[in-house]
């Protein structure tokens, strides 16, 4: 005969019920890292045709033109839009586009060639000019307040192939350029990633090992130049 104290306790069994749907739980979401790919590193999903995360630096379609600074070693080029003040000579403000021969036009000296300096080299470019016949000791501050489009073509495994617009950053790694496609699918092999670019008027293919910049070998990094070809290779197994 069974007596009271040998009954189970519903309580003790619907504990027992959660304890085991837990534990199936934890067995499910323990087979998670195991998907996890190289492709993470690059902040975005690894299978071809996914949505992908912001890049990995944080830029956005809508903030590339607009900056609030340009590098101090940034190079003025064609199509900038750059704004040009002299101190205590309102008068003599001009800003505009650099146009196709590098030019900008600025009051009472016409047309300086400003285009492969740096900001503070145009200033003081201008100065001079300025110097010549018309201010003792001008001032001028100079900077671009909109940048021209830069372009890198990236194709093959990666989640956005095409044309992708550079920020104006300093030594972009082509781990940070193949965040802007999206980063690589799942089935791209990142040890064999050819860079075709223009040396000298010659052309040039670099292979690169992502895998290794990938996993923080800082003697491999590679930078990307305005109008590098990247291609992503398919990995055979």
């Amino acid at each position: 005969m069974i007596t009271p104290r040998h009954l189970p306790s519903r309580k003790s069994s619907g504990l027992r019920g959660i304890c085991i749907m837990l534990c199936c739980l934890g067995g499910l979401l323990s087979t998670l890292p195991a998907q996890q790919t190289t492709a993470q590193a690059y902040g975005s999903q690894s299978r071809a045709g996914s949505s992908s995360s912001p890049s990995p630096y944080g830029v956005t379609a809508s903030n590339l033109q607009q900056r609030a600074a340009a590098p101090a070693d940034y190079l003025i080029r064609e199509g900038d839009m750059v704004q040009i003040s002299v101190f205590d000579e309102p008068d003599l403000a001009a800003g505009g586009k650099v146009r196709n021969d590098g030019t900008i036009q600025c009051p009472l000296i016409g047309s300086v060639k400003i285009q492969g300096l740096s900001q503070s080299a145009a200033a003081r470019l201008i100065e001079t000019e300025y110097r010549k016949d018309y201010l003792v000791h001008p001032e001028v501050n100079l900077f671009v307040s909109q940048y021209s489009s830069q372009h890198v073509t990236i194709l093959g495994q990666v989640v956005r192939p095409g044309s992708h617009e550079l920020p104006v950053e300093k030594n972009l790694t082509i781990l940070q350029v193949l965040g802007l496609a999206g980063g690589p699918t799942r089935i791209a092999n990142l040890k064999k990633v050819l860079v075709k670019r223009m040396v000298g008027g010659q052309e040039k293919i670099f292979k690169v090992d992502v895998n290794a910049m990938a996993s923080g070998n800082e003697t491999m990094m590679f930078y990307v130049h305005e109008d590098d070809v990247i291609t992503v290779p398919e990995s055979f197994f």
